[in-house]
């Protein structure tokens, strides 16, 4: 009897374990004060905001957001393209991001969006037609964008999300990319890094893919914080209402291509297109308007996209 009560007691100890961590109750922020990027700090040239205005302003912009823990040099090709097609073009480096790895340890998703929402209301007031472009993590900002100013005076005219995630693991959808997702709130509390380094691309070229520059190794504490923000994200997809171009590859190493059918199910936008590509590569297939052999593919859809917008 003693034995079968202490196993009950393990299991619903073992329960709440697990539910604390999956669904993050009363997790709050711990970094919320406003920060910006440390542009002189940058640990290659590369890493540096992405600024294209024609001389003449352009009544277009686009903004582009990259992902975790990218820099703006994964829209290298994709900017000057978009620029040479007119539009007025910018690329900020978010706050943590492309100096050295213990900047971005202690930083938040939190604080990121409210960089990234300062910038975007910036470019709004300066233009006539604002679009946005986020890949992964970047995609999700720009959901959370989509989101809150869908209805708005300040909306975004169209926007497109590349490899975005809304979940990592969702078991309902069948995608466990990682096990350790689960329980990644209690090892923060112990371990914000974990092996975290500087990465400066590859010598062997592959599509591209061997210029990607960030960081690299593990941020327990900052993913987190980013899994609080997907929950937030996703449960207010509804909320979207602005036109949307999304993108996903059906192979996705990083973010499983799931959260692409999802996000469309779950949006309120009328004007949506939808883009699965399906390459036959041995890089991620993620970040996209990296890759050479899709690039400037790609781009001419988003780009007939947003001029129909």
């Amino acid at each position: 009897m003693l034995q079968a009560m202490l196993v009950v007691i393990i299991i619903i100890l073992l329960g709440l374990f697990l539910a604390w961590n999956i669904s993050l109750w009363g997790y709050k922020e711990k970094y919320t004060r406003p920060i910006y990027p440390q542009v002189d700090d940058v640990f290659d040239s590369r890493c540096l905001p992405i600024i294209l205005e024609h001389d003449k302003k352009s009544d277009r912009a686009i903004i582009m957001i990259h992902g975790l823990p990218s820099t703006p040099y994964s829209y290298e090709y994709a900017s000057h393209a978009a620029y040479k097609e007119g539009y007025d073009v910018f690329v900020p480096l978010l706050p943590g991001f492309g100096t050295k790895p213990a900047d971005l340890a202690e930083t938040s998703y939190y604080q990121w969006y409210q960089y990234m929402k300062e910038y975007y209301l910036q470019k709004r007031s300066q233009y006539t037609k604002v679009y946005i472009i986020g890949t992964s993590m970047g995609g999700a900002m720009t959901l959370n964008l989509g989101l809150e100013f869908s209805s708005t005076e300040d909306e975004p005219d169209a926007i497109c999300t590349i490899a975005a995630p809304v979940f990592l693991n969702n078991i309902r959808e069948g995608v466990v990319k990682s096990w350790l997702y689960y329980i990644a709130r209690t090892i923060a509390l112990f371990i914000s890094t974990i092996k975290t380094d500087i990465h400066l691309g590859n010598k062997n070229e592959n599509d591209g893919d061997e210029l990607w520059i960030g960081y690299k190794g593990l941020f327990v504490r900052v993913g987190v914080s980013f899994l609080y923000a997907l929950k937030q994200i996703r449960n207010n997809l509804h909320a979207i209402t602005v036109p949307i171009i999304a993108v996903h590859d059906k192979h996705d190493g990083t973010v499983d291509y799931k959260n692409l059918p999802y996000i469309l199910r779950h949006i309120k936008s009328k004007e949506v297109e939808e883009v699965t590509t399906e390459m036959n590569a041995t890089h991620s297939r993620h970040v996209l308007l990296m890759h050479k052999s899709i690039q400037e593919s790609l781009l001419k859809k988003i780009l007939i996209f947003f001029q129909k917008h």
